[in-house]
């Protein structure tokens, strides 16, 4: 007797053939649900790795995985279609020596589903975090003169550099300043001279550096690092309002992941105004 659900399904690597029926599982989402997993789905094309699990008998797909170099997206509608995508990928990472190290990214039960499967690969949890996406569109406090936020220019390399590096540490678990040096440098001087990096100051002192992007359900703030002498709730809270202030003359919604145990970090954005829309989690493995 199957007592794991999996002849239920079906896994595999997806084709160009299946973007239709995976079109139509994604078509289940919530409006803040699998964006990254939409966005990379754009114009109905399964670019990049992806994986599903297809009910036999119901003829559809139930859980799909879009995996990056660093991450793992998931999405379904059946926790045993996501346990059963977790259990085959294992498999197949138990027989490889090594491997790299991802994070697993999606609905809280469909995350706990697939790492219930997953588990068999050996990779331990490094660790598991519940991100909430918050948004914000109106600033709920006012703004204080001793915080300025703008858009860093070509002298602030070398700040956004060590900034940015500590906040990939922070999200990945790795130092992207040791391990591509040449790269990091190349991609923040990229950024800064795209305007897609905000820096916040205390009373003219850097105190913050930030990344966001722009699509078509707002702006995304993204790699947020405050250092640890400035990780206050009343300079959080100041820098927060005034990039917010900064960054709605582009766009009136802004969004943001935030650790829900990040007290800190919760108790200024949630003065700024900003509200929990989707609480998703984080495992990130080893």
């Amino acid at each position: 007797m199957d007592t794991t659900g999996d002849s239920q399904f079906q896994c595999w690597n997806l084709q160009p053939r299946d973007a239709e029926k995976i079109g139509a599982l994604l078509s289940y989402a919530q409006k803040y649900e699998a964006i990254e997993m939409r966005q990379a789905f754009s114009k109905s094309k399964l670019d990049g790795w992806w994986y599903g699990a297809y009910h036999i008998a119901e003829e559809h797909f139930s859980g799909v995985a879009y995996i990056t170099d660093q991450f793992v997206y998931l999405f379904g509608r059946d926790k045993d279609a996501l346990r059963c995508m977790g259990r085959n990928l294992g498999r197949n990472q138990s027989k490889r020596p090594g491997g790299g190290s991802h994070s697993l990214f999606g609905p809280n039960e469909m995350v706990q589903a697939f790492w219930h499967g997953f588990e068999i690969s050996g990779k331990k949890l490094a660790a598991d975090i519940q991100l909430d996406l918050c948004e914000l569109t109106e600033i709920a406090c006012a703004q204080n003169t001793a915080y300025e936020a703008r858009y860093a220019v070509k002298k602030d390399l070398p700040l956004v550099f060590d900034f940015l590096g500590e906040a990939l540490i922070d999200e990945l678990g790795m130092d992207v300043r040791r391990l591509g040096k040449d790269a990091h440098e190349r991609r923040c001087s990229e950024l800064i001279a795209d305007q897609k990096i905000i820096l916040g100051l205390h009373r003219g002192k850097p105190a913050f550096v930030g990344e966001y992007r722009e699509d078509e359900l707002g702006i995304f703030i993204e790699h947020a690092y405050f250092p640890v002498a400035m990780r206050r709730p009343k300079v959080m809270r100041g820098i927060h309002a005034r990039m917010a202030e900064l960054l709605m003359e582009r766009n009136p919604t802004l969004l943001m992941y935030i650790d829900h145990a990040n007290e800190e970090t919760k108790a200024a954005t949630d003065e700024v105004g900003y509200r929990v829309v989707m609480p998703g989690r984080m495992m990130r493995l080893r």
